[in-house]
């Protein structure tokens, strides 16, 4: 696991705030969290945003002010269970996210440490950042999620039991892989079709009788 920025454990984010000195910028991002978590009620908020590579997180303490980002690289559950560790024993401890690919097991990971996961709706999420002045970057997005989420601002969505979790997931691939046996299904009749093959129907291709049907299938007996 890597952090981002060298002055990560004190909140600067600007380089031009490095010429004051270490208790006037404690002071100046103490006055900024709080500010912000005046509406909040947890002691601990925070946003993770979601690659395939790594997750970037962004979290305040709401009692002492302080504040962490950085990243949990690779992004898996070991890796992911292993950082969720220093919130043992620490109470009201919620993350948003956004409901994209990866977000179920990085729930069900918060909710085994005890963390509350909230899931942001990513269309909504998106016009909320309104107009980029920047470009944009994982660690932004992870600031975002956590200050919609301190100011009760995150379009949230709801989130299935795990049970309900599990049967839409089977459903899912059962609708996939239904639709990539037809079209299989398709191709091989279509290249048949083109190699003259006789009497060759698509229906048996779709049935278990279709290895057997094919096997017994060849081109007109003039092909050379």
């Amino acid at each position: 696991m890597g952090w981002l920025g060298g002055y990560a454990g004190w909140g600067i984010d600007d380089p031009g705030v490095l010429g004051a000195s270490s208790a006037q910028t404690q002071c100046l991002r103490w006055d900024i969290d709080v500010s912000e978590l005046e509406e909040a009620l947890m002691s601990i908020v925070g946003g993770v945003d979601i690659h395939r590579k790594q997750l970037a997180f962004d979290y305040v303490e709401q009692e002492t002010g302080r504040w962490e980002r950085g990243r949990v690289a690779p992004a898996d559950r070991q890796h992911l269970a292993d950082w969720l560790v220093r919130f043992d024993g620490v109470e009201d401890v919620q993350f948003a996210m956004e409901g994209c690919t990866g977000w179920r097991y990085v729930a069900e990971e918060m909710r085994a440490a005890g963390v509350v996961p909230q899931l942001a709706e990513p269309a909504e999420t998106s016009a909320l950042r309104g107009r980029k002045r920047r470009a944009k970057t994982d660690r932004a997005d992870a600031k975002l999620l956590r200050e919609l989420l301190a100011t009760g601002r995150l379009p949230g969505c709801y989130i299935p039991p795990s049970p309900v979790l599990e049967w839409r997931a089977l459903l899912e691939l059962y609708h996939d892989l239904r639709g990539q046996h037809s079209g299989w299904a398709q191709r091989i009749h279509a290249t048949c079709f083109h190699q003259g093959t006789t009497g060759l129907s698509i229906r048996p291709l779709r049935t278990r009788r279709g290895p057997s049907v094919l096997s017994g299938a060849r081109p007109w007996d003039g092909i050379r």
